[in-house]
């Protein structure tokens, strides 16, 4: 299966979803698939939050408290979750801020693996 076809799967079962895409810690997006209006600019938010992942990754690191997995980021209007794939690349789902987050997670974690065999 495509990463396109993929991602498509995932933003279509999740309630209030905006985006869907992976992403290297370069901030270039590999695929992305994006739906409605959220109000502001998904594309540059995924690529600034990129740049804070780095800083918390590092953070973690140098207190040793094991590899990062997920971040969420909750504002008055969205919800961003951000998950490591590996460490060349992480995926994020924006929502909207009563998106369905729990489907937005388990859907990140589960295809994880299945996201990156489809670039290999």
């Amino acid at each position: 299966m495509s990463l396109r076809t993929m991602l498509s799967g995932m933003i279509q079962q999740v309630e209030g979803a905006h985006a869907v895409m992976l992403m290297g810690y370069d901030c270039i997006a590999i695929d992305e698939v994006l739906q409605g209006r959220p109000g502001f600019d998904v594309q540059m938010m995924t690529v600034e939050y990129a740049t804070v992942i780095k800083e918390i990754q590092r953070t973690v690191e140098v207190v040793g408290a094991g590899d990062m997995e997920e971040i969420t980021i909750t504002t008055k209007q969205s919800c961003m979750i951000l998950r490591v794939i590996n460490e060349e690349l992480f995926a994020a789902f924006v929502l909207s801020r009563d998106g369905n987050v729990g489907k937005a997670r388990y859907l990140l974690r589960a295809n994880a693996l299945s996201m990156i065999k489809s670039i290999e």
